[in-house]
């Protein structure tokens, strides 16, 4: 088995996932996406985004 660990940030936040698979490029894909999801689901405070 192979984890991967990912540290990402959105210049204001940082956050970490994890994918857990036998095979490395499918345990980074897992942990990749995962982050997106996090990151999309979690704005910046600041962010006019967050504002609209």
């Amino acid at each position: 088995m192979t984890r991967v660990l990912l540290e990402s940030t959105n210049g204001e936040q940082t956050w970490s996932t994890m994918g857990v698979s036998e095979n490395i490029i499918e345990a980074s894909w897992q942990a990749l996406a995962d982050s997106v999801v996090f990151g999309l689901l979690h704005p910046p405070t600041g962010s006019t985004a967050a504002a609209r």
